[in-house]
């Protein structure tokens, strides 16, 4: 939902480095869950064995894979 308002204020603001910033954190945190990254109240969804991280370590990778991937914009 926050990057959903992102996208909006940047449509809104005419501001499409706000909105591109917003698509690209969307991307990379489905990315991210979708190659086993995840909390644990995700995690338990998939099953017992899946593999979880903190909210913290969560957060870490998913700033690591935003920092890679803005690393292209230039």
């Amino acid at each position: 939902a926050w990057t959903g308002g992102l996208k909006y204020r940047g449509k809104f603001d005419d501001t499409p480095d706000v909105t591109k910033f917003a698509e690209t954190l969307e991307r990379v945190c489905v990315q991210t869950v979708e190659n086993g990254h995840m909390t644990k109240d995700l995690a338990i969804l998939i099953g017992p064995d899946q593999p979880w991280m903190t909210t913290e370590q969560f957060f870490e990778q998913v700033r690591s894979n935003l920092e890679t991937e803005m690393a292209n914009w230039a």
